[in-house]
């Protein structure tokens, strides 16, 4: 039943360790924030973090890129991240873009395992788990390597998440994963489907046409962020990137300035905004909103600084989970 899901799985597994012991030998240098497992779902309202370098932060990059599964103590629900940099002498975008073509040929045979069983969208993690293990973490297996065909002059790390992500999702895509919920709900507490509250939310929403688009608005847990600059002057970044584990990039004789993560302290944060607009709810309990009204804009195609793994060919290594 889950073949395609372990094969691909298989041949990704492959390709990071083939990759694992090409790019230690091209370190010029590099170095690496370690952070806290979190032994519970939510984030503390302090994490310290470490830094490393050397020998020291290739071992921990080398075995974050192959970490798939929940390290000891780890909650269900969190990832593990090791934000950082490596200056390599030559390029590995070929190899990176490889490895992340392979994660995208997981998400697609578990979104083709999921479409067949008939489950919602919100079941993918239980379904990467039937094929692949209870401890598989699916943030941890399909998220973006990234790597750079550039030298930067700039590198910062800062903490990120202080605002809210927004998604763009179907009415189609919400009464499945509602009904998906109230059937569960009503089969748990004994209830008649009817009096389910998913069941009565889908009534609400009853009016709008399935291919109606709303805005889901959700919270997004604090990580680390990587912005970097390739340009030779400006305040513009090039690229800005999850945290998540190390970005590569090609050394050169140029100066490179970093700027280090500090450890996150959720009470020294700013205040939030207090422009935030004020949004038409479309089922409430659920920030779900109708989409404002946006004034249309002419869109050029920029041009990368350089070549990478940054935004490419639109695709999005995300699952709801």
């Amino acid at each position: 039943m889950y073949e395609a899901i372990v094969d691909a799985y298989t041949e990704l597994n492959q390709k990071v360790i083939t990759f694992n012991k090409v790019w230690p030998s091209l370190v010029v240098d590099g170095h690496v924030w370690t952070l806290p497992v979190l032994n519970e779902p939510r984030t503390p309202d302090v994490i310290e973090v470490e830094h490393l370098s050397g020998a020291e932060a290739v071992d921990l990059a080398v075995r974050a890129f192959a970490t798939f599964r929940l390290d000891a103590g780890q909650a269900p629900g969190t990832v593990s991240r090791l934000p950082g940099y490596f200056r390599l002498r030559e390029s590995v975008l070929n190899q990176v873009l490889d490895i992340n073509a392979c994660k995208h040929r997981v998400q697609e045979a578990l979104e083709a395992e999921r479409l067949e069983q008939g489950l919602a969208p919100m079941m993918r993690p239980t379904v990467l788990r039937r094929a692949l293990g209870h401890d598989i973490n699916t943030y941890q297996l399909l998220r973006t390597i990234h790597a750079f065909d550039g030298s930067p002059r700039r590198i910062s790390f800062n903490w990120a998440g202080h605002t809210g992500g927004t998604e763009r999702v179907t009415v189609a895509r919400i009464r499945e994963d509602l009904a998906e919920k109230a059937k569960r709900r009503a089969d748990s507490q004994q209830i008649p489907l009817e009096k389910a509250r998913e069941f009565i939310e889908l009534r609400s929403i009853s009016h709008l046409a399935e291919n109606t688009v709303l805005v889901y608005h959700k919270t997004v847990s604090p990580h680390p962020r990587c912005t970097l600059w390739f340009k030779p002057r400006g305040e513009r970044w090039d690229a800005m990137i999850k945290g998540n584990l190390p970005v590569f990039v090609v050394a050169s004789d140029n100066a490179l300035t970093v700027t280090p993560l500090k450890d996150f302290n959720r009470q020294a944060r700013r205040a939030r905004r207090n422009d935030e607009k004020i949004r038409q709810e479309a089922l409430a309990g659920r920030n779900l909103y109708m989409p404002g009204k946006s004034q249309p804009q002419s869109r050029e195609e920029k041009t990368p600084a350089v070549l990478s793994t940054y935004r490419l060919g639109g695709i999005n290594y995300v699952l709801d989970t």
